[in-house]
């Protein structure tokens, strides 16, 4: 490990007044996976101390953990997790067992809450689990966490919701543990109990999985436990900090979207320019077994949404001839959504993979089985995470899932139709560079919209998108399920849905805007609080037609003017000058870029659009 090098190399760079190139070596060493255990919170303590000096924007996100034990641990390390995929975290934490109290005592809602419960009560304060009933244990359990969450409701926070779980069989023994009465079982009962219960959009992390999967022996720190109350190892609190922050990324930004992959010696064993399409290792052999079990992950991937991409440095006809030639192959061409063989360096291949499917760096996953090219993206792509692929591919399956990258909060119909819409969108591109104008392309594109008010049977769909568009989205808002009924109960509010068909295909629930009435902005005023749009139809007037009918809505209603907030992000470039394109007026400017523009809805001009309404 390389945990001394790296914060030795922080610490001289910041001495020479070079604080953002030392940050920067302590997010690639982490990225590497270069951090062990107890580097981990030493990082994390460095970067809590230097808290001031990470950057700005986006801004940090304000994490509050609450428990039944000691959580000041989990602080520095989840803090550390966090820098290491590239975002600044303020995390904070409680006091032993004050769980109510101190969400209670919150002046400022945190974006995220964790809610870290302990099994004193639940097992009776021993193994054994007490006398009580194992129902009634559950049940006893049950009103605590409802006051919390609706603590964090009413702050308008997300929530994270640890389980419980055991860190021996007790008295009772491996066998009479798990049965009605044991511990095992009680935790296993509460923990689906609270599966059922947690409120909307809450995030369960099942620790009794996550130590399961390293060992109870190594996840926990019994003597820890006694002294400070702190239940977890150093290796116990960076698993699981892991998991944390895969829950808080799920919860505000959404999985990651794509996966790119290699083919040679990764999705198939040996070279297929040498071997042939049939000659390599997919067959019934162990070393052909664990390459088709790898593709069989990679299709489940692809099933609930995840957009498959090929980045290969092969001949393009050699690489294609194993997906149509061989039997063996789990995956097809079809399945993914750009392929790029060539002799070009992966990081060029993977930014025109980026540019093919309109989608930012930070959406990617790199699996590659070669080490060279691996550091390459990472040196070249700082923003594209890299699988640290083993040796054997066996072991390729569990490398894929140890990163995390692709849990979700849920998987919505949208998410599965995502690499057949992809497929339509290759389709759309190949038209356009066969028309002979932009306008001709629209045209032939015979786009219809289905324009709707927002109602619950969208509402998770447009939660995740308020959680993960960054690149045309206006002001970046990430609000929850709860604040958008409430923003919506306001008379004269209204949320607008647009779904885009056209002769390729249904390209789904694209576009979200939420309208307010500000009678602090003027008498008879709308404001538009919300305005996001799906990258992949963008350039199609989409965003015209939706504002003629908006401005149409506010006239509807008896707006007399319509105003609009931009707010600059690292992400959002692509629409900085939108509310200029749609005909509206900089009414203020602030030193930080961000604008608010405002229009008169008489004096608005209809923009053209070959977009249709459905009927």
């Amino acid at each position: 490990m390389q945990t001394i090098p790296a914060i030795e190399q922080f610490k001289s760079l910041k001495a020479s007044d070079k604080i953002a190139q030392g940050l920067a070596v302590l997010r690639q060493a982490l990225r590497r996976g270069d951090i062990d255990p107890d580097g981990l919170d030493r990082v994390g303590r460095l970067l809590v101390r230097h808290k001031e000096d990470l950057p700005k924007q986006p801004a940090p996100l304000r994490v509050l953990i609450v428990g039944q034990c000691t959580t000041t641990w989990l602080v520095p390390a989840l803090t550390a997790v966090a820098w290491g995929r590239g975002r600044a975290c303020d995390v904070r934490d409680g006091g032993y067992d004050n769980v109510i109290q101190d969400l209670a005592a919150q002046q400022t809602p945190p974006d995220v809450v964790i809610v870290l419960p302990w099994h004193q009560r639940l097992l009776g304060g021993g193994s054994s689990g007490g006398d009580r009933p194992t129902q009634q244990r559950v049940d006893d359990e049950l009103p605590l966490l409802r006051q919390a969450w609706e603590s964090v409701r009413k702050m308008g926070s997300r929530l994270v919701q640890i389980g419980y779980d055991w860190e021996n069989f007790g008295a009772a023994g491996h066998h009479l543990s798990a049965r009605e009465g044991g511990s095992v079982c009680t935790v296993r009962k509460v923990n689906e109990t609270i599966r059922s219960a947690l409120p909307e959009g809450a995030f369960f992390v099942d620790l009794e999985q996550i130590s399961g999967e390293i060992g109870r022996r190594a996840f926990y720190d019994p003597r820890g436990y006694h002294w400070t109350k702190q239940p977890f190892s150093r290796l116990g609190v960076a698993r699981l900090c892991d998991h944390l922050w895969a829950a808080i990324r799920a919860l505000t930004t959404g999985p990651k979207k794509v996966l790119v992959l290699d083919l040679d010696n990764t999705l198939w064993g040996g070279v297929v320019g040498e071997l042939g399409p049939l000659g390599v290792a997919l067959g019934d052999n162990p070393e052909g077994e664990s390459f088709r079990a790898f593709q069989k992950q990679i299709r489940g991937l692809a099933a609930r949404g995840i957009v498959l991409a090929a980045c290969s440095k092969n001949n393009p006809q050699d690489a294609r001839e194993v997906f149509e030639k061989n039997t063996d192959m789990v995956l097809k061409l079809t399945d993914f959504a750009a392929f790029e063989a060539s002799w070009d360096a992966k990081p060029i291949a993977i930014e025109r993979i980026a540019k093919t499917l309109r989608l930012g760096l930070d959406s990617f996953v790199f699996f590659d089985d070669n080490p060279a090219e691996r550091e390459h993206v990472l040196q070249m792509l700082p923003d594209v995470e890299v699988v640290p692929v083993p040796t054997d591919p066996a072991d390729y399956v569990r490398a894929l899932h140890a990163g995390l990258w692709f849990e979700a909060a849920a998987v919505t119909e949208a998410d599965k139709a995502r690499v057949e819409q992809y497929r339509q969108e290759n389709e759309r591109r190949q038209a356009e560079e066969a028309a002979g104008s932009v306008e001709a392309y629209l045209e032939t594109l015979q786009m219809v919209a289905d324009v709707r008010d927002l109602d619950e049977s969208d509402m998770e769909r447009a939660v995740q998108l308020l959680g993960k568009t960054n690149q045309f989205n206006l002001t970046t808002r990430r609000h929850t399920a709860e604040a958008v009924r409430k923003m919506l109960s306001r008379k004269g509010a209204f949320g607008i849905t647009l779904r885009l068909a056209d002769k390729f295909g249904d390209a789904g629930l694209v576009s979200l805007v939420l309208a307010v009435p500000d009678p602090e902005a003027g008498p008879s005023t709308l404001r538009l609080d919300t305005w996001l749009m799906s990258c992949r139809v963008i350039a199609r007037t989409t965003e015209e037609f939706l504002m003629n009918h908006v401005v149409k809505k506010a006239a509807a209603l008896g707006y007399k003017r319509v105003i609009g907030d931009f707010f600059p992000t690292a992400k959002n470039e692509l629409v900085r000058n939108f509310y200029d394109r749609m005909g509206y007026k900089v009414e203020s400017e602030e030193s930080d870029g961000s604008r608010r523009y405002t229009v008169n809805v008489a004096d608005y001009s209809v923009h053209p659009s070959p977009i249709q309404y459905k009927s």
